[in-house]
């Protein structure tokens, strides 16, 4: 069943709204009720201690000779105030259960020549466990709700002689959590209101900037990779995602561009080493190369073949490293590493008479996958030579900050235009022709060498300027 958005985000809004006044609501009632419980619980404990101490003199000394009316006026009206403070009720009975005083705000009243006996449930409890605690009407003795705390009155010898019960009302904490929660349902009715008319508002600015990406959407999927959304008029939100759409058809756009690039690109550089292998192989077999002239043509032939597998072990390589195999890392020296890249390089750098400089430490540990990493720093290398003009410089720099691993190269020569940067790590890319005249590569070393880094948790970046370029990467370093 299709929903409007406008439903969809009221519903959302409406339950974050209630959930978050549910639990705001049921956190501070808890909160006020434990406080309001421990202060009651606490008066209740205060009362029956002071009840006590009075009630366990008044049965030690009710059958001496000194007693007398005044001493039990006395316990009387200090029963009275106790229950007027407390707002409560005091019941005294003996160790039979037989009720002798009930006190209240109103007076502590006499209650030994009424027969009136103590709830006998509550007297069962008392006598068996020592203490009694309940929430209750004392089995219909109080008209309302009450906190009850009864315990045993003993005399000097530890013998029972009489029960006491402190009754404090907790019908007024019953009264506050509805009080409390009707003001929360109040409150979240309100809030909920207030959101409608927000909802209706917020939603009608957020339609139409999404009408106009989906009509852009539709547009793209038929085919007009130049459409695009109009900006909103606010840099929210829908902002940033009209602007990631365009973003992201701008990219598609370059992708198609790139793809159909990479086509004629791939056709060129696999056409012209074929046709250069199968005329020569044709003139060798046709006769129309000599012998003596044919070491040579073989010698050409043997390159582009060479050609074609660095070619293809490029394509191969980015097709593992893009299918996300696990790495297999383990300690290398990096610095031992790089020497063996520019041993290897000796020929060619001596050839275009380029200096290179290695300012690195003279042992430098990484843990990492050792192919990869070589497969990174060589094509690095590579590109350096392949760019360096006749009789340029190479400097390789390497060393340890921050906790990371810092690699730059830096090599003299053409440089890399602003607007081209961004672009020399992707796939193909071989889009400047000032340092791309004298490549013979493929496009994909650099693209590579970043996919390699990123995969050991690096980064990697270009500068050029002033007559240089210079790359640098940095991997984290795992002891």
């Amino acid at each position: 069943m299709k929903t409007s958005l406008f439903a969809r985000n009221f519903m959302i809004y409406a339950m974050v709204i209630v959930l978050g006044f549910t639990l705001l609501g049921s956190s501070f009632i808890y909160q006020v009720n434990r406080f309001s419980g421990e202060e009651t619980q606490q008066q209740l404990n205060d009362t029956m201690q002071q009840a006590w101490a009075s009630t366990q003199a008044y049965f030690q000394l009710r059958d001496n000779a000194d007693w007398n009316d005044k001493f039990n006026a006395s316990y009387r009206v200090a029963l009275n105030m106790l229950a007027r403070d407390s707002g409560g009720t005091i019941f005294v009975g003996d160790e039979t259960g037989k009720l002798l005083f009930v006190a209240n705000e109103d007076g502590c009243f006499s209650q030994e020549n009424t027969g009136l006996m103590l709830p006998v449930a509550a007297m069962e409890d008392l006598l068996s466990d020592g203490v009694y605690t309940m929430n209750a009407t004392f089995y219909g003795y109080l008209s309302a709700m009450h906190y009850i705390l009864g315990q045993i009155v003993t005399d000097t010898g530890d013998e029972p002689v009489g029960v006491l019960f402190v009754c404090v009302p907790s019908q007024a904490q019953a009264d506050l959590f509805l009080k409390l929660s009707r003001v929360f349902i109040l409150l979240t009715i309100t809030v909920l209101l207030l959101t409608l008319i927000a909802t209706i508002l917020v939603v009608r600015n957020m339609v139409r900037p999404l009408k106009n990406i989906a009509i852009a959407a539709r547009k793209f999927a038929a085919g007009d990779l130049s459409a695009r959304a109009p900006l909103p008029k606010y840099q929210d939100e829908l902002y940033d995602m009209t602007t990631s759409f365009n973003s992201m058809a701008e990219s598609m756009q370059n992708s198609e561009e790139a793809r159909r690039g990479l086509i004629a690109s791939v056709s060129h550089d696999l056409r012209t080493p074929m046709t250069t292998i199968a005329g020569f192989v044709d003139g060798i077999l046709d006769g129309t190369i000599k012998p003596e002239r044919q070491e040579h043509y073989l010698r050409i032939i043997s390159e582009e073949i060479k050609r074609l597998a660095r070619m293809a072990n490029s394509m191969l390589a980015v097709s593992r490293l893009e299918n996300g195999r696990e790495m297999e890392k383990n300690v290398v020296d990096l610095s031992e590493m790089v020497r063996r890249i520019v041993i290897s390089f000796e020929q060619k750098l001596n050839e275009k008479k380029i200096e290179v400089e290695l300012d690195i430490p003279e042992r430098q540990n990484l843990k990492a996958e050792h192919d990869s990493i070589f497969q990174a720093v060589y094509n690095l290398m590579d590109n350096a030579v392949k760019f360096t003009e006749q009789g340029g410089s190479i400097t390789v720099y390497m060393a340890e900050t921050g906790g990371k691993l810092q690699f730059n190269i830096i090599n003299t020569g053409s440089e890399i235009p602003p607007e081209k940067r961004k672009f020399v790590f992707d796939r193909f890319y071989k889009g400047d022709t000032s340092r791309n005249s004298n490549s013979t590569g493929s496009g994909l070393g650099l693209y590579i060498t970043k996919t390699v880094i990123k995969q050991h948790g690096g980064d990697i970046f270009v500068r050029s300027g002033e007559g240089k370029t210079e790359f640098c990467f940095t991997l984290p370093l795992t002891r």
